[in-house]
């Protein structure tokens, strides 16, 4: 393989790898639980599958972190223009690779301060409040289109700059770039004209938020480059990245993990008992995360001759790291198919290394809010099914009908620790 190869996007590499796995991915049983299909190939594998064509599939933790946490492996994409479609003529840090990558992310990193991390933290938790409090009225909600969706939407569309009229196109546009994120042959032709006309809208919007004298502030620590010149194709590209992978992220994590405390009622008794305090809810966050992450695999392509536990990757292999699979190796986690919030997992939800997801932070801090403030309202599964959405790099829950209390049983334990 060359390193034209690794610079390819999912539709050059991802399409033709997925389909070399030993299970379908296409099928609705994967949708619904991918994790029976990576034990049943972790168990005939190992923790280290070759493909066919000779590409590399990571299913073991131990493994998956020392790809990720590797220089060897990275994207290859060095001199690769923007290929994600976002319609920039400009190199994107989440597809490249050190030294061109950490100057971005350093200009990414600067924009979450200390100070703008607290203050959002005040805004995510008055906005989960007034969401799950207007959800509380009938009885019934929907944890994803009623809580997460919007609390998302919102936050994220705080960061770009986004007015009201826009949030929207903006999160439906977002929601549709991460689908895109899949093989186009798992897509359908009219999805993937929708998918081209997102890219669009996204780009559009930005770029107007762009424009205004008085952006958010994100933007202002985007929006010029390290030579203090403007630098709008790029911030652009970045903050569309940061969108696409951000915004539906937060969602996933949201409803995935509202959903496993409901199918776990002893973890989520063991949980409220404390009175489900904003502190007790973050560090449940972290076992949901290794759990049922809300991203499952990321690629990454040998730059160098290297090794994955003793197994030859030449330079130019690609090497596809199931994130979902190695949250549930045995070796690492005892009982890997049992939701236990008494642990302090080291998952890797978030990925590893110079890669690691920037949006980690807002993420748990979006989803800390929005569970604390529906634990508050004691939910409950209604008769509804729960649908998952049918991508398979990103893993959501499109609904989830839960039964909610009007009246907030919190006792003041939110309140007492803002």
């Amino acid at each position: 393989m060359t390193d034209e190869v690794c610079m390819e996007t999912s539709e050059t590499f991802i399409d033709s790898l997925l389909r070399q796995l030993p299970f379908d991915i296409g099928t609705d049983e994967f949708v619904q639980n991918p994790y029976r299909f990576y034990e049943e190939a972790r168990r005939a594998s190992g923790p280290v599958h070759r493909t066919r064509s000779g590409d590399v599939v990571v299913l073991g933790y131990f493994e998956a972190r020392a790809v990720l946490s590797d220089p060897r492996f990275g994207h290859g994409a060095r001199t690769a223009q923007d290929r994600t479609g976002y319609g920039v003529p400009a190199r994107t840090f989440l597809l490249t690779d050190p030294p061109g990558h950490t100057r971005q992310r350093e200009r990414v990193r600067r924009a979450f301060t200390a100070r703008e991390m607290l203050s959002l933290r005040r805004r995510i938790g008055d906005v989960a409040a007034g969401l799950v409090r207007e959800a509380a009225r009938p009885g019934t909600a929907d944890v994803v289109a009623d809580v997460a969706r919007p609390l998302s939407a919102r936050v994220v569309g705080d960061l770009i700059g986004v007015p009201e009229d826009l949030r929207d196109r903006f999160a439906q546009a977002a929601a549709l770039l991460v689908r895109g994120m899949d093989p186009p042959g798992l897509i359908a032709p009219d999805t993937r004209e929708r998918i081209a006309r997102a890219r669009v809208w996204l780009a559009r919007d930005i770029g107007a938020a762009l424009r205004r004298p008085a952006g958010a502030g994100i933007l202002r620590a985007l929006a010029r480059g390290a030579d203090g010149r403007p630098a709008r194709a790029e911030t652009v590209a970045t903050c569309a990245q940061l969108v696409a992978a951000g915004y539906e992220t937060t969602v996933g994590l949201i409803g995935n993990g509202m959903h496993a405390l409901l199918q776990h009622p002893d973890q989520l008794a063991w949980l409220t008992a404390g009175g489900h305090s904003e502190q007790a809810c973050a560090a449940a966050v972290e076992e949901l995360l290794r759990y049922d992450p809300p991203i499952q695999l990321a690629p990454r392509c040998a730059l160098v001759d290297a090794d994955i536990a003793g197994t030859p990757v030449p330079r130019g292999t690609v090497v596809l790291v199931l994130l979902g699979a190695a949250n549930r190796d045995p070796r690492a986690f005892p009982e890997p198919h049992r939701l236990r919030l008494d642990r302090q997992p080291r998952h890797l939800a978030f990925g590893l290394g110079v890669h690691y997801c920037l949006g980690a932070a807002l993420s748990r801090l979006e989803a800390t809010a929005a569970l604390t403030h529906l634990l508050a309202r004691r939910p409950r599964l209604t008769g509804h099914p729960v649908s998952y959405s049918p991508a398979r790099v990103a893993r959501s829950i499109q609904s989830l009908h839960v039964r909610l209390d009007p009246a907030e049983g919190l006792r003041g334990s939110v309140a007492a620790e803002r």
